[in-house]
């Protein structure tokens, strides 16, 4: 009898130990395609840096870096915002992303309304003695309509592709102090450089919350 019972109490001990084990351990929930069910453990807010062309991760043009941050309000629904700098000046914007397959899924649609502030700055030499050129850029509103695939790296970290298309909603303009007038390929850099056209981004960092 005492050898029955040992041998229930070994096996009752082999069941339960490893199942009290894995119920600790923080393991995704939820079903399949809810944001509780992806590897980053149901963290709903995104942190970190993006670069791109016109991108709505807060960037403005080529150059510079901006912060962008990602909150999915439920499984199927995101808000966000960005900052950052570029060719014409500091750029802020406010986007939404829709997962119609739910974000494990991975696949967005992302509507955005990025506003350039515009900026002042010298052309062609650091000043009037130096065969610069004083142009002032005006600001510009450009709606983004873009389609996006996020990944999850690890059990925190992502990374975001997207493209699409900004529209602008004014007119992007410049003009010089007078010094002198503005080579064509001066004019062709700027015209160039406007926001707006085709969206081409990439962002990581890391999910918090």
């Amino acid at each position: 009898m005492k050898t029955a019972h040992a041998a229930a109490a070994a096996l009752f001990a082999s069941l339960t130990l490893p199942t009290l084990a894995h119920a600790a351990e923080r393991m995704p929930s939820g079903p399949p395609g809810s944001v509780l069910d992806t590897p980053s453990y149901g963290h709903r807010l995104d942190v970190g840096g993006s670069f791109g062309l016109n991108n709505a991760g807060g960037i403005g043009f080529f150059t510079g870096f901006g912060l962008a941050a990602d909150l999915r309000l439920v499984d199927s629904l995101s808000v966000g915002a960005g900052v950052g700098g570029g060719l014409w000046g500091p750029r802020f914007t406010a986007h939404s992303r829709i997962y119609p397959l739910g974000v494990s899924r991975s696949f967005f649609l992302q509507g955005a309304l990025a506003h350039n502030l515009g900026r002042n700055n010298w052309v062609g030499g650091d000043d009037e003695e130096d065969g610069g050129v004083h142009v002032t850029r005006s600001d510009v509103t450009t709606a983004n309509a873009s389609l996006g695939w996020r990944k999850d790296l690890g059990s925190r970290g992502w990374l975001v592709f997207e493209a699409g298309w900004a529209f602008r909603l004014d007119t992007p303009r410049f003009q010089t102090g007078g010094e002198r007038p503005l080579t064509e390929m001066e004019e062709q850099v700027l015209r160039f450089a406007r926001p707006g056209g085709v969206v081409l981004g990439i962002s990581g960092g890391f999910s918090v919350f």
